[in-house]
């Protein structure tokens, strides 16, 4: 009789633990589906791709994972973004450095002031004579240090005729030769 208990209890042992063991690998194949649907959905915005990827670990379990695993794209979404962040961040400090720090307009690398708002962009190195930025302490080119000029006053603003203005007649009959003709006659 005491074996028949110690086979009783053996086997009562044997199936709480194959009942554990089973509850545990349930529990852990679920819990892959569901990292497997999270995973893909942040890397991914295909449906298609999605249902694909979780069907392959609830059809194919632990190995379909594994084929998942290899499959998947590399990077996130947020990664991905990231990227695409700091490549724009990284272009617009080199396309900032084509303008104007005051206007905002397009200007050459060579120019020393701004065309449109004259403010001044840069200064030549005095040993070199490069373009400095105004921000550099010394001269890339021959490591001589910077030396801070003044900045120009701005030219008086010359009377231009504006183009709406009308100009003088010349002459009221004969254009601009009669013009010269009485005035070379009164001479």
């Amino acid at each position: 009789m005491q074996i028949e208990e110690i086979l009783v209890q053996a086997e009562r042992a044997v199936r709480l633990g194959l009942t554990v063991l089973f509850i545990y690998l349930l529990a852990l194949w679920v819990a892959a589906i569901w990292w497997t649907f999270q995973d893909i959905h942040s890397r991914t915005r295909s449906i298609v791709l999605q249902m694909v990827a979780t069907l392959l670990v609830i059809v194919f379990n632990f190995p379909g994972l594994l084929v998942y695993c290899i499959l998947r794209p590399q990077r996130t979404l947020a990664e991905l973004y990231a990227e695409s962040l700091e490549e724009e961040a990284l272009l617009r400090t080199i396309d900032d450095s084509s303008l104007c720090s005051s206007c905002r307009r397009r200007v050459e690398e060579s120019f020393l002031f701004c065309p449109w708002c004259r403010t001044r962009l840069r200064q030549r190195c005095i040993r070199c004579e490069h373009p400095m930025l105004l921000a550099w302490t010394l001269c890339p080119y021959c490591g001589a240090d910077r030396v801070t000029l003044p900045a120009p006053s701005p030219a008086p603003a010359e009377r231009r005729p504006s183009p709406t203005a009308r100009r003088p007649r010349q002459a009221l009959a004969g254009g601009p030769e009669a013009a010269t003709t009485k005035i070379s006659a009164s001479s």
